[in-house]
């Protein structure tokens, strides 16, 4: 038994005993690995977990033998999936959010597998995903997989049953509740973009705009450039609101700081 599992670990762990099918054993196990205490204590139980889940994963999915994978690969500096019931404005949105063209209809269903369009946000791109309202079981293990989820609902009630059928495929992962009926395109772009949690900055030789995580150092900077900018680096020269100056590599960046790395 883990070491110091909390009392979810233990109802995910039974879950996964009493799944009927392969998706179901699929995401009680990945909430097993995720509420698992890291340390050097549980390293084999979280191979063994890990080990596990890539065999279920590689198994096909039962009765759907030779069916197309639902997985897409991951692009831009993050995927959102984009969830909801149906007709509740998903297909629209990312149609004015991105250079996607789904078919948008007002009978329901229209939209039977996930579409994808690019998010520009001031030079970075982002994936959007739009996830059929069919809700199948490979959908939302991709919903799992991306780095957060836009619930599109119309109204209070539409957000309280898609929630529900997200906690009940435990999905959990961070979401923002989007409404296109009431707001513009440009504002829930924005809502997207905090949710990520990410800053800006750019490169002084090539102006090219670069995603950060929030409290990301010249260090991480450098890193994403090439890892002989840390290994050969002497400063960086940081312009920020205008005023210069000369900083090390874990000097902790913001949104806008443009940098420029000096190597030996």
């Amino acid at each position: 038994m883990p070491v110091n599992a909390p009392a979810e670990y233990f109802a995910a762990e039974n879950r996964f005993q009493s799944a009927k099918s392969r998706e179901e054993r699929i995401a009680a196990l990945e909430e097993m690995i995720r509420l698992l205490p890291k340390h050097h204590g549980s390293e084999q139980m979280h191979a063994q977990l890990k080990s596990k889940l890539a065999k279920l994963k590689k198994e096909a999915p039962a009765g759907r033998k030779g069916a197309r994978k639902a997985g897409i690969a991951k692009e831009g500096e993050a995927q959102v999936c984009l969830i909801g019931l149906t007709n509740s404005g998903k297909s629209a949105l990312i149609a004015a959010l991105t250079q996607a063209r789904p078919q948008v209809s007002h009978h329901p269903y229209t939209t039977t597998r996930p579409e994808v369009g690019m998010l520009d946000y001031r030079g970075v791109k982002i994936q959007l995903v739009e996830i059929p309202a069919t809700f199948e079981p490979e959908y939302l293990s991709m919903v799992r997989s991306s780095d957060a989820v836009a619930v599109v609902a119309r109204n209070p009630e539409e957000l309280k049953q898609t929630e529900k059928i997200l906690a009940d495929n435990f999905v959990r992962i961070k979401s923002v509740a989007v409404n296109p009926w009431k707001e513009s395109a440009a504002e829930i772009k924005e809502r997207i973009w905090r949710l990520l949690g990410f800053i800006i900055t750019y490169s002084k030789k090539t102006g090219t705009p670069m995603a950060l995580p929030r409290g990301a150092t010249v260090r991480d900077f450098a890193e994403r450039i090439h890892k002989d900018f840390v290994r050969n680096f002497r400063f960086a020269r940081l312009l920020r609101s205008g005023m210069a100056k000369q900083v090390g590599l874990d000097y902790v960046l913001e949104d806008g700081d443009v940098v420029d790395i000096h190597t030996k």
